[in-house]
């Protein structure tokens, strides 16, 4: 069965030189079974249709009205024309911002207050997400990004900065790793739970005095992980704890690690211990507020949205045991963290034996 477009923009189906529809072929048959004799009965088996379209077909047979297509339907004209839709996408593109308005954020008012402004068109907000999907656009969660971030920078430090790390941690045969802190809660991670519908679910969980874990993690491209878990507030003193043992780890190579600028990360502890062990470790710091150049924040994604999602700790002994046991689960799924941190916005080598 061949299929192409009309010139309508529908697609139709049928034999070689065909343009009817599906719709059009079955009711053109239904006429010739019912011209050659056949019941509306028959007809309507043969062609797995409704009786009242058989018994439709035959009284537009006997009244002489019967059509080869369909009636074009004409629906309530539109209030923008294509041309008028193409530049509010336009509009749209350029963003909420060079509009006038304070944030960059397309709400449905806000495109509605566009239109009106634009056009002199009034759509009730209830019906603009139809214009919306019509021109492209869905309702996403949008990344938040730092005022203080300076894109120059970051684009410098992904074209020169990271090559030149690369190239010297080559050279003297050091192994990188990328180095984050990162928190759970006793609060459960929920994501979606199953409920009668209609029938908001709720879950009662406490609201003071939450159990908390801090948590220290450093990841290899290749997606070696190491990582340790604290029930207190991260000081520089674990770093340095952190960074010790991860030097027993690397079995006598060099170490270079990359981090923020976390003010632990830069205290009097870590950088005496960072110029006492200047032959085994470097540390290196990635742009201010650029955590998505982080290979390292995957980690805590898929840690904390995957692997620890819809779970309701006991208590704060429960948590302990199951963030300390879901980490090593992922420590031992090398290729799963290696394929996860590729999301990180720096080129990374391919994964080797993948």
């Amino acid at each position: 069965m061949l299929s192409r477009k009309s010139v309508s923009g529908k697609t139709r189906s049928g034999k070689r030189g065909s343009s009817l529809t599906p719709r059009e072929q079955k009711r053109s048959l239904g006429y010739k079974l019912l011209r050659r004799g056949l019941s509306k009965r028959e007809v309507a088996l043969t062609l797995d249709v409704a009786w009242n379209t058989a018994h439709r077909w035959s009284k537009q047979l006997e009244a002489k009205q019967s059509r080869k297509r369909d009636r074009q339907r004409v629906g309530r004209p539109r209030k923008l024309s294509r041309k008028q839709l193409a530049v509010l996408k336009r509009v749209l593109k350029k963003g909420a911002l060079c509009y006038g308005f304070p944030t960059e954020l397309w709400t449905l008012k806000r495109v509605a207050e566009v239109i009106k402004e634009e056009f002199g068109v009034e759509y009730n907000v209830t019906h603009i997400w139809r214009v919306m999907r019509s021109l492209g656009f869905s309702a996403q969660v949008p990344l938040l990004r730092a005022v203080e971030r300076d894109e120059n920078i970051i684009r410098e430090w992904i074209s020169v900065n990271w090559p030149q790390i690369v190239e010297v941690a080559q050279m003297e045969e050091a192994v990188i790793f990328f180095y984050d802190e990162g928190g759970v809660q006793s609060q459960p991670n929920v994501r979606k739970t199953w409920a009668p519908r209609g029938r908001t679910p709720e879950i009662t969980v406490k609201q003071s005095n939450r159990d908390k874990l801090a948590l220290i993690s450093a990841v290899s491209w290749d997606g070696e992980l190491y990582f340790s878990v604290h029930g207190h507030n991260l000081t520089d003193k674990d770093t340095v704890n952190f960074l010790r043992k991860l030097i027993k780890e690397v079995a006598g190579r060099k170490l270079f690690v990359l981090w923020d600028s976390l003010k632990i990360h830069r205290s009097k502890r870590v950088k005496r211990f960072l110029e006492k062990n200047a032959e085994k470790l470097a540390a290196w710091r990635f742009p201010a507020y650029a955590p998505e150049l982080n290979p390292d924040e995957q980690v805590w994604k898929l840690a904390k949205h995957d692997d620890l999602a819809n779970w309701c700790p006991l208590n704060r002994k429960d948590l302990r045991r199951v963030v300390t046991r879901e980490m090593r689960t992922l420590k031992s799924q090398k290729t799963r963290v290696a394929l996860a941190i590729r999301h990180a916005k720096i080129p990374l080598p391919p994964i080797q034996n993948y």
